[in-house]
């Protein structure tokens, strides 16, 4: 199926790595001209190799303003528009309610919701101005049903998701849709494939709440559970998100805006 994203420009923010790069290399399997942004610069440069002929890589900090209006208006002079924006970018933290930490709490906001919004004002006028818009958020499970132990990072997901529908609402008569994908937990995958590994995992306070949560003692286990409990007896992996973010991007999902939807293989059926 041709997508028609060839000549489309997208950016994807957090793409250095995870799910971010995955899909900022899918838009240029697809002839999209792709700008992967995030502020790891070592790991853009890992993220686009292969990708050269339709991607490029800028730095921002996505959490302040000006960082973003400085990616924003390079890509204005060298590009020219923007057409996809897909917001990947995000930190995941754990910890009971009890236990919250400031800078977890500062962290969740600038990078979760400053992020998400700083980025999406500087959009939309480039969209206006091409007549064709997408914007998608990814979003989590957490997002559609609050995890114990995750409250920070639900309610900037819940919040996400909120504001991705009110940018469907304002946006919609502009030929601009906006929409969240919300996938269950991405897992590390095998080692050996190439892969630029997402981040998620690699948080201690994750790992640890997770692991008691689940009753297990390895993160093999944790899988393994989940896994079995899935309808489908699998989880969630990288590809999966980025291949709903091209049908969004392209013009067959020209009247799906305002949603919010679950890639979890059923194990949430909403």
């Amino acid at each position: 199926m041709d997508l028609g994203l060839k000549g489309k420009v997208v950016l994807v923010t957090g793409a250095a790595s995870g799910i971010g790069a995955a899909i900022a290399r899918a838009f240029c399997r697809e002839n999209a001209k792709t700008v992967f942004t995030d502020v790891n610069e070592s790991g853009l440069k890992d993220a686009v190799k292969g990708h050269e002929a339709l991607g490029i890589y800028k730095i921002c900090d996505v959490s302040k303003m000006e960082s973003v209006k400085e990616l924003f208006q390079a890509i204005k002079k060298e590009i020219g528009t923007l057409h996809v924006l897909v917001n990947s970018a995000a930190i995941n933290t754990a910890d009971y309610i009890e236990q919250i930490k400031e800078k977890d709490l500062q962290g969740v906001i600038n990078i979760n919701i400053k992020g998400y919004i700083n980025t999406t004002t500087q959009a939309l006028p480039l969209m206006k101005e091409a007549g064709f818009g997408r914007l998608i958020y990814i979003n989590s499970g957490s997002g559609l049903k609050a995890s114990a132990g995750m409250s920070l990072y639900s309610a900037s997901k819940y919040f996400n998701r909120g504001f991705a529908i009110s940018a469907a609402l304002e946006a919609g008569k502009y030929n601009i849709t906006s929409n969240s994908i919300c996938p269950s937990d991405v897992y590390p995958e095998t080692e050996g494939k190439g892969d630029i590994g997402a981040k998620s995992w690699t948080n201690e306070s994750l790992l640890r709440i997770s692991l008691q949560k689940e009753g297990v003692t390895s993160l093999k286990d944790l899988i393994e559970k989940r896994t079995q409990s899935n309808p489908m007896r699998r989880s969630c992996i990288k590809e999966d998100v980025a291949n709903l973010a091209l049908f969004l991007a392209s013009e067959r999902a020209g009247f799906i805006n305002g949603q919010s939807i679950g890639l979890n293989g059923g194990a949430l059926p909403y």
